[in-house]
């Protein structure tokens, strides 16, 4: 009788032990959805959510003025045809404040991040690289055989060099959505870029020996050669092209087609 009520009096007192915890979590769970509101309220009011996932990094200030459109260049001589004009970029709208719309409460329009007055970007675009669009030409065959230029928009983040990081976005070739449309890219395969930069109007690029071999000849050193041209004219102070090989000037490339000067959209 004795070892019976002790075991009897264990399982009361395990009860009564678990009773009193499902009690204590659900006056617990009942006191949060009271304070819930005050806990949001409290959230927002201390942007502890945004200090603990995000740290702002200062933008790179954009100072580049906005490609103009492209010119259409004369039919080549070498039945190569010319590319279609690149469209006009429409202007960005600047972002602002608005009102809260009908049937939003004053607490649900002040989630919406505050638009800085002099960037007209949020914090939280502010902390990301300013980025912008920037066109870069690559070909198209057609069922005749004719080469086409054709112009690629691709968004570019801003840096002290945007005419060196749009070639070097054209000499990784077109992406595969791109191939799907049946662009490809004719600069031969391992063309490097050794040093880029603009002199008065006109943008010297100097690239390494593969550069002068193209498996398609004079058709395919004019399309490489309208590839670079066109994607570097495409600046606003950019008028022609004066290529390098090795850091030195050539006079051809390959039996006839001549790059000892400066080349411009014409010239080809």
């Amino acid at each position: 009788m004795g070892k019976g009520a002790n075991s009897t009096q264990k399982r009361r007192s395990r009860a009564m032990a678990i009773l009193f915890w499902m009690v204590f979590l659900i006056v617990i769970l009942l006191l949060f959805i009271i304070n819930l509101p005050l806990i949001r309220s409290t959230l927002r009011s201390t942007r502890l959510v945004e200090r603990l996932t995000n740290t702002p990094v200062e933008a790179v200030p954009e100072t580049e003025a906005p490609p103009p459109d492209a010119e259409e260049p004369p039919a080549s001589q070498i039945f190569i045809a010319p590319p279609a004009q690149a469209a006009e970029q429409p202007p960005a709208e600047t972002p602002g404040t608005a009102a809260a719309p009908d049937g939003v409460d004053a607490v649900s329009a002040q989630e919406t991040p505050p638009v800085s007055t002099e960037t007209g970007r949020t914090p939280i675009e502010e902390s990301m690289p300013a980025a912008r669009e920037r066109v870069i030409y690559f070909v198209k065959i057609d069922n005749s055989g004719m080469v086409l230029t054709s112009p690629v928009k691709r968004q570019v983040f801003v840096s002290d060099s945007p005419m060196l990081d749009a070639l070097k976005l054209l000499l990784q070739g077109p992406t595969g959505s791109e191939e799907n449309q049946g662009l490809t890219s004719l600069i031969p395969d391992g063309v490097r870029i050794q040093n880029a930069h603009v002199t008065g109007s006109t943008a010297v690029i100097s690239f390494n020996e593969n550069f002068m071999f193209n498996e398609y000849g004079a058709e395919g050193y004019i399309a490489q050669l309208r590839q670079i041209v066109w994607t570097a004219t495409e600046f606003p102070n950019v008028r022609d092209v004066q290529i390098l090989i090795e850091g030195r000037r050539i006079d051809f490339l390959g039996e006839s087609i001549r790059i000892g000067r400066p080349i411009g959209r014409d010239d080809l």
